[in-house]
Formats: structure tokens, sequence, C-alpha cells
């Protein structure tokens, strides 16, 4: 069946940001830590890990060490702006859900 979702890119997006922040996860309890070990530590396979570490160091989330992935000093030292800007893009994902939700209810 068709679901008819608009949405379909968003949740795609979402899978995605899903799996970026298990691997900040897994960092944030060990690090560093290489692919193959974060592979087997969130049974998110290798390839995925590997797009997913390119994504994270290239918004200077994490960086490379000789041992294997870490987070950035200036990641965690601005947690509280990561946590602002989440809840900024969920209210904007809300407005727009309830902006469908009254235009196609009120038909």
């Amino acid at each position: 069946m068709n679901d008819y979702s608009i949405f379909k890119e968003v949740k795609d997006d979402i899978d995605t940001l899903r799996r970026h922040i298990l691997i900040i996860r897994t960092l944030l309890m060990e690090q560093p830590q290489g692919i193959i070990k974060m592979s087997q530590e969130t049974g998110i396979p290798e390839h995925k890990i590997r797009h997913s570490l390119r994504i994270l160091e290239r918004e200077g989330i994490i960086e490379a060490s000789r041992e294997g992935a870490i987070l950035t000093s200036s990641f965690m030292e601005n947690k509280r702006k990561v946590i602002e800007s989440g809840k900024k893009a969920l209210d904007e994902f809300n407005d727009l859900y309830k902006e469908l939700k009254n235009l196609l209810e009120n038909q």
C-alpha cells in the first residue's frame, strides 16, 4: 500500500540521525574507537559507520586519532548548543506537522 508519504526523505534522514546519535553515544562511553569495534558494538554495518564518521567529522563532532574516532573538544564544550539545535529542529518539524494536519482535516 502506498502511504502517500511526503515525509519519506525526512524519515530517511531520521534513520541517519539515529545512527549518528548511536555513534556519539558509543564514543561517549568509550573512546577512541575504530570502525570495526564500533560496528560490533552497535550492530551497524561497517560501511554505514564509515559514512556516518565522515559526516560527523565534516561537522566537527568527531576527529580521527591514531587509535580511532574521538569526539572533538569543541563538540564536548558546546553540548548545550547541540541540544538547543535539536530542540529547534523538532519544534520546526512539529509546526509543519500541525500545519499539514490542519490543512488536510479541514478539507
